[in-house]
């Protein structure tokens, strides 16, 4: 309606204008007069007493009338070019000399250039292989020098112009839909070359699924922050289309890989804060927990049935089942590579029954332990199998009472009395973390209630200080591995396992009595040691600052390499590289001796601190 009465204003007051001005000139003419006593005469006849209030009305109605043709019709094709900057133009003119072309490129940071000038030419024709429409020609030519350009800008143009090649391959079977969505949403190209620039690991996802960049322009990554509810209802609403066991492996995979991809575009361009990435993450994992366990309670319940036990009273009822997260995951700090460290635990001991409508002559008698173990298996093999989508999560199960040579699941009963028993203290320490993320409400509770005993009711070793400080320094040694050339961000000298001992050391210490230390999360379990006067402000600033920059380190190596890394070498090439990806701009130096002259110092100081609390002397540090 709103575009109906625009476009009758302006097409009356156009016919009168074009009407007067054949009247003036006594023939057929559209074009206004040029001489002033001519326009003020023309301005009178519509009902204007000067010219200038005429011709302000006149345009008023010709922008208006623009603007409804724009949302129509409008594809970007008179905008795009006038964006690029003439060394650009200069790459993408076909007459262009080939030595020139990559003296450029090689100016511009692409070595070898030779390699970068056929990635041109490719990006160029828009692919090796497969052909163009004549449409589809025309919305390469308008957006190509834009991407190329974008790439030029990028902190890694190199790896950004490799991937924009292989997204152009893998996008060949519906080019001009891709390209027509690029010309008419040109912001996107930012976004999807500064991804191309920034993460290997989420460029691999997008390229072998450019179909995403549909989801990406029509709700794209403006939803910042997504709650449990938010996910669960989501992913519920996918696997609800998958109608076979395949299917809904595939399903979560895609869900999992587009979720990755919101929150990290959220990462990148910073829409989201820094503690609201690895929140964003371990959400997504719990939801994908959550599932694999309904989807293998499904897959089994035909064959196996439900397990049964027995309560204080006697009373048959569904043995309950609970999967509980360790590590970042038990304390929602995961990165984008991690693994999920999880154990299996059930209520007690029973045995399975047939499910209603089930075939008898299916059905396998199994005692509990039998069938949780089974079901645990199930999960697992449902979060890890390759399939054509990839997989959802590597699994870790290690942390289970007796690690690798114990039983997959336990009972509570069972978990109960080795760590009343046979626990490490090391095995304490990593209770903390510990929060149930799938499974029955009811044994979260006996298993959170039990937990918080075992970590902070029972009386502490006397030697807790120095059982810590040499677990410490056995990790540092026989995983960090460093020297010279090399720092282990995580488990190296000064490194987040520092920061996150400080914290369970002063937990263990005096949780017992200040129940607002009992957190999971690190930097919560560093604030509420401020609240209660158990670290100073200097330390407490010193770690936190120093724990988010070697956090958002860890993520930062982790999406560029494609792995999960937590090595930083000191070869200079690769400092300039990673410094730029972290934003070191070269307005204050060079990206890389800032970046080494900030990690030496946030180490330092966090290990000073690490030996002051837990009362050892300062080792020597080499130099990185």
């Amino acid at each position: 309606t709103e575009e109906r009465d625009t476009l009758s204003a302006a097409y009356r007051f156009l016919r009168t204008a074009e009407h007067r001005i054949q009247v003036v000139h006594e023939q057929q003419t559209h074009n206004l007069p040029s001489r002033p006593r001519e326009l003020t005469s023309l301005a009178r006849r519509c009902g204007f007493t000067e010219s200038g209030r005429f011709m302000t009305v006149l345009q008023d109605h010709r922008n208006n009338v623009a603007a409804v043709f724009r949302d129509l019709f409008y594809t970007s094709d008179e905008e795009l070019p006038s964006q690029v900057l003439p060394e650009v133009a200069f790459l993408f003119e076909s007459s262009a000399d080939p030595e020139l072309c990559m003296d450029i490129l090689e100016e511009k940071g692409f070595r070898p250039p030779e390699k970068a000038y056929e990635s041109l030419l490719v990006l160029r024709r828009g692919g090796t292989r497969g052909y163009l429409t004549e449409r589809a020609r025309r919305q390469l030519d308008r957006i190509a020098p834009l991407l190329f350009q974008e790439v030029m800008h990028s902190p890694d143009p190199p790896m950004a112009l490799v991937n924009m090649e292989k997204f152009l391959e893998a996008c060949r079977r519906a080019r001009g839909t891709y390209y027509a969505l690029l010309a008419e949403n040109p912001e996107i190209i930012r976004v999807l070359v500064s991804l191309f620039a920034t993460s290997q690991f989420l460029s691999r996802n997008f390229i072998q699924h450019p179909e995403v960049l549909d989801s990406l322009v029509s709700r794209g990554y403006a939803q910042n922050i997504k709650t449990l509810e938010d996910l669960s209802a989501e992913i519920t609403g996918y696997l609800d289309n998958a109608p076979h066991y395949e299917d809904k492996l595939n399903a979560l995979r895609r869900y999992r890989n587009e979720e990755f991809l919101r929150i990290a575009l959220n990462d990148i361009h910073g829409h989201i804060p820094q503690g609201q990435t690895t929140l964003q993450l371990s959400l997504v994992a719990d939801t994908c927990l959550q599932q694999a366990l309904v989807i293998a309670r499904d897959e089994l319940s035909e064959r196996y049935g439900l397990p049964y036990c027995e309560d204080a009273n006697g009373t048959s009822h569904e043995a309950a089942f609970a999967i509980v997260g360790l590590g970042k995951l038990g304390g929602m700090e995961l990165n984008y590579h991690s693994d999920l460290d999880i154990i299996f635990i059930y209520e007690g001991e029973g045995e399975t029954r047939a499910v209603a409508g089930a075939d008898p002559d299916r059905f396998r008698l199994q005692t509990n332990q039998q069938y949780f173990v089974r079901l645990a298996q199930r999960i697992i093999s449902i979060l890890t199998l390759m399939t054509p989508e990839g997989h959802v999560y590597e699994i870790d199960t290690r942390l289970r009472p007796s690690g690798n040579q114990g039983p997959l699941v336990s009972s509570l009963p069972a978990y109960r009395q080795y760590h009343e028993s046979s626990a490490a203290p090391w095995e304490r320490q990593a209770l903390i973390k510990a929060r149930v993320v799938a499974g029955s409400k009811e044994l979260a509770a006996s298993f959170e209630t039990f937990t918080a005993e075992i970590v902070y009711e029972r009386p502490l070793p006397d030697d807790l200080a120095e059982e810590i400080y040499r677990l410490r320094q056995r990790m540092e040694k026989e995983i960090g591995k460093e020297d010279a050339r090399h720092r282990n961000i995580k488990t190296g000298r000064g490194g987040m396992v520092d920061v996150e001992f400080i914290a369970q050391y002063l937990q263990l210490l005096h949780g017992r009595d200040r129940p607002s230390l009992r957190c999971r999360n690190t930097l919560d379990t560093l604030s509420g040691l401020l609240g209660e006067a158990l670290l100073s402000k200097d330390d407490y600033e010193k770690l936190t600052s120093g724990y988010k920059f070697l956090r958002r380190l860890e993520n930062k190596l982790r999406l560029v390499h494609d792995q999960s890394v937590n090595e930083l070498t000191s070869d200079p090439a690769a400092l300039a590289k990673l410094a730029r990806h972290l934003g070191y701009e070269e307005s204050m130096g060079k990206p890389e001796h800032l970046f080494v002259e900030q990690y030496a110092g946030t180490t330092q100081a966090i290990r000073e601190i690490f030996n002051r609390i837990l009362q050892h002397p300062e080792e020597s540090q080499d130099e990185l």
